[in-house]
């Protein structure tokens, strides 16, 4: 395994709290209550096909007044354990490692400011940088050209299905980070690889020619 790419909300970082919390108060500011069950059925969609989903009015609208509370929450995001230390060995080891995201790049800078990890990365992909979003292959594919990458020597990494649908549908292996999973049998058992943590992927990495 030569290039290994990594989503970031729920593999990368716990975010699931903040996104979620964050909108329940959107909603609430108009009068509407959710419960986090209901919110949480978006998770790992980007935000404007979230809310679209959802039904909402003004979705663009209702998109920024979301956003605008992000900070409000954001002493719910951390680090998953083990993560730095993960991206060190495969740094360590010269693996090609990129970042594929829903998040926009002010998305992204925002939420990694408070945490040393972006250094590791060769290639990042965001959210509007290709015409087709997850689960569609092109963001993956963008990056393996960004990266001048063998697609048979990599791997995807992430923890939603639409994740490993756009692994995929790129003709890449998806591997499952478990860590940031709440239920593996949305999966179907279709996931190439499940990684209970973050040291797993890094022997899976180092021991595959």
């Amino acid at each position: 395994m030569r290039t290994v790419i990594f989503d970031v909300d729920g593999t990368l970082l716990s975010t699931e709290s903040m996104y979620m919390q964050s909108l329940i108060q959107t909603f609430r500011d108009r009068g509407i209550e959710k419960s986090y069950e209901e919110v949480y059925k978006i998770f790992g969609l980007p935000s404007l096909d979230g809310l679209i989903k959802l039904g909402v009015e003004n979705p663009e609208e209702m998109q920024l007044a979301w956003q605008s509370h992000y900070h409000d929450f954001w002493y719910e995001v951390n680090l998953f354990d083990g993560i730095t230390e993960m991206l060190a060995q495969l740094n360590l080891n010269s693996k090609q490692l990129g970042i594929v995201t829903s998040n926009t790049p002010e998305e992204f800078a925002n939420h990694s400011s408070d945490f040393d990890f972006v250094k590791y990365f060769d290639d990042f992909v965001f959210a509007g940088q290709t015409p087709n979003m997850k689960p569609a292959a092109d963001p993956i594919l963008k990056s393996l050209e960004n990266l001048d990458a063998d697609g048979t020597m990599a791997m995807y990494i992430g923890d939603s299905v639409h994740d490993m649908q756009a692994a995929h549908n790129a003709g890449i292996k998806f591997g499952m980070a478990a860590w940031g999973v709440r239920d593996q049998s949305v999966f179907n058992n279709q996931a190439d690889v499940i990684f209970d943590t973050p040291s797993a992927l890094v022997t899976y990495v180092l021991e595959s020619k």
